[in-house]
């Protein structure tokens, strides 16, 4: 299936990893990961979405292949050949959901474990201080400007795969939210 961006916007807390592990348990609970040979609707989307930008900005016939693999993908999804259905139990807690799904990943937030002040497998790292200047023109970017700058996939090439970033957002001066952004699975 390959990688998968994920994105999530939670309240600000000064601590970043109790935001990390409350976030996490939140998309456990909703069920908004890969489990088994699932996909969600909404990754499926992100997998149709990616593929139709990168099939934009490539030269032939380099566009065509990827267009036909977006409409191969599509048709896998009308047709429930992608998502054939979760294993009959349920996970009881996030480790176990980590445990079966192993390297393929759950393609969510649940596959970063943790926080890191470097670039490190399974962890998000805040976002450079320098960037949030190159990219944002300011230090304390609002959740507008983030939500443009990912929705136009500048922030894709932050992390690597199975890695993410955080970026505090603010509102009127003062921290607001948190926003987590990265992408995993295989």
């Amino acid at each position: 299936m390959g990688a998968t961006g994920w994105s999530y916007f939670v309240p600000y807390e000064a601590d970043v990893s109790a935001a990390l592990q409350r976030l996490r348990k939140d998309v456990f609970a909703r069920g908004d990961y890969v489990y088994g040979n699932d996909i969600t609707d909404e990754q499926a989307k992100d997998v149709l979405q990616r593929l139709r930008e990168k099939a934009e900005k490539l030269p032939e016939p380099m566009r065509t292949v990827y267009m036909q693999t977006a409409e191969k993908f599509q048709g896998e999804i009308t047709s429930g050949s992608v998502a054939p259905g979760k294993p009959k139990r349920k996970p009881k807690t996030i480790e176990e959901v980590l445990d079966f799904q192993a390297e393929s990943g759950t393609h969510s937030i649940l596959d970063i474990v943790g926080i890191s002040s470097k670039p490190e497998f399974g962890h998000i790292t805040p976002f450079p201080r320098e960037m949030l200047i190159e990219v944002f023109g300011s230090e304390t970017p609002n959740r507008a400007q983030i939500e443009e700058v990912h929705s136009f996939g500048s922030l894709d090439d932050a992390a690597d795969r199975w890695e993410g970033i955080y970026i505090i957002a603010y509102s009127g001066g003062s921290p607001s939210e948190i926003f987590f952004s990265g992408n995993s699975g295989d």
